[in-house]
């Protein structure tokens, strides 16, 4: 009797590194997505940096009041839309309830022992298949302009550090030292932490390579298949309605932030919801001297700077603004004036007319924490809410679904991101 695939939806960072995990334990699978290519979604042009060091979600404390200023600011680096907030109430009250200090403090150290186990495997991946997804080990430089975020950053730092996390405290002279493309910012930071575990990578470059090594174990691509419905059956799910073709098997949802609605008719009210963020991308072919050697991180604003080969990709914010994925030119003015103030020889420099400019919607959870594992329902597995996080926790996150569903022993503690339990 044929055993039917294991059925994967979405073809994004989540789906296609789970399509893989589970190809490789020899199980037949099928990844499907709607788009005519992979990596369309939040995966197609993110920050390119896998950081365990950034696993604090974004609910951080004290966020509420500036988060509902925001409502009345069009500039704020986190904006509230003020149509969206009735959609968001229930939402809302989870994430203001999680950015409680303690609760904060025990989901970012969650997040980062599946964000540094997830950036190992991502290397063992690199070196054992060949990968090659413009990776490289610059470590991260996170920006600090006043005592207080310095203070932060630190407590931050010094969190995580019994869970291996290793920085370095930079003042503005050591940080000149390392950066020496910072001499010329127009606002000085004054000091920095150096994270030399971060790596940065090509999400949607890895998606594909990764993609094809998973097809040369048997799984099966299906694009331009549209997901319309699970199917149900004595209640467990036994499959997936592809634009009216019947496609059985247990699930996986790894839709980023279409999760919500696919499972909505079950029952299920994932607290998940769309945090739209922002890049530029532009040619450094342009640029003569000093060359940019590592991320920046500006976490006051949400914002980040990722050199990548002949190019340099910025990247930031977090509007809550519903599945609306147009691109609004004055975020993304936002971040050519963040990047002019921070590097201004350097923005002079380039093209601004030709860069490419790109808006996705990351899958943030109420409480910051991905959902990895079985739902209530038999048949119907979760790897989705990842947040800013997808490309840092993607492998990791493979990786422990494929441990649960296989019966495997998992390497890291799965209760954290385990569906049952939470509020759903």
């Amino acid at each position: 009797m044929t055993q039917n695939p294991i059925i994967l939806i979405g073809a994004g960072l989540a789906g296609v590194t789970s399509f893989y995990e589970l190809a490789a334990r020899g199980l037949p699978t099928v990844l499907i997505d709607g788009e005519t290519q992979i990596a369309q979604g939040a995966s197609f042009a993110n920050g390119a940096v896998l950081h365990p060091s950034l696993p604090d979600p974004w609910n951080n404390p004290g966020i509420g009041v500036p988060l509902l200023a925001s409502v009345f600011n069009p500039l704020a680096p986190m904006k509230l839309h003020l149509g969206q907030v009735p959609k968001l109430l229930g939402w809302g009250a989870s994430f203001l309830r999680n950015s409680a200090p303690a609760r904060h403090r025990a989901i970012t150290q969650a997040n980062y022992s599946l964000a540094q186990y997830s950036t190992r495997q991502t290397d063992a991946l690199r070196q054992s298949l060949g990968l090659q997804f413009e990776a490289s080990e610059p470590g991260t430089l996170k920006l600090f302009h006043t005592s207080a975020e310095r203070a932060a950053a630190l407590a931050m730092a010094e969190l995580l550090a019994p869970q291996g996390l290793v920085y370095e405290k930079l003042d503005a002279d050591a940080l000149l030292a390392r950066e020496p493309s910072l001499a010329q910012a127009g606002d000085p930071p004054m000091g920095a932490l150096y994270f030399p575990n971060d790596r940065v990578g090509n999400a949607r470059v890895f998606c594909e390579q990764l993609l094809a090594q998973g097809q040369k174990l048997g799984g099966e691509l299906r694009l331009g298949a549209r997901a319309t419905k699970l199917l149900r059956e004595s209640g467990r799910v036994v499959g997936v309605e592809v634009d009216g073709e019947a496609l059985l098997g247990q699930v996986v949802v790894s839709a980023g932030v279409g999760a919500r609605a696919l499972l909505a008719p079950l029952g299920i009210n994932l607290p998940v919801q769309p945090a739209k963020g922002y890049s530029l991308t532009l040619s450094t072919a342009s640029l003569e001297g000093t060359v940019l050697a590592h991320p920046l991180v500006d976490p006051r604003l949400h914002i980040s700077v990722t050199p990548l080969p002949n190019r340099l990709r910025i990247l930031g914010m977090a509007e809550f603004i519903g599945h609306d994925r147009a691109i609004e030119p004055r975020r993304s003015r936002l971040l050519q004036q963040f990047f002019e103030r921070l590097l201004p020889d350097m923005a002079a420099q380039l093209d601004w007319s030709s860069g490419e400019a790109w808006a996705g919607l990351r899958p943030m959870s109420s409480d910051g924490r991905p959902f990895i594992g079985a739902t209530p329902i038999e048949g119907l597995w979760l790897n989705c809410g990842h947040g800013h996080l997808g490309w840092t926790m993607a492998v990791g996150s493979a990786r422990l679904l494929a441990d649960l569903m296989t019966g495997a022993a998992p390497e890291i503690a799965p209760a954290p991101f385990a569906v049952s339990g939470r509020k759903l």
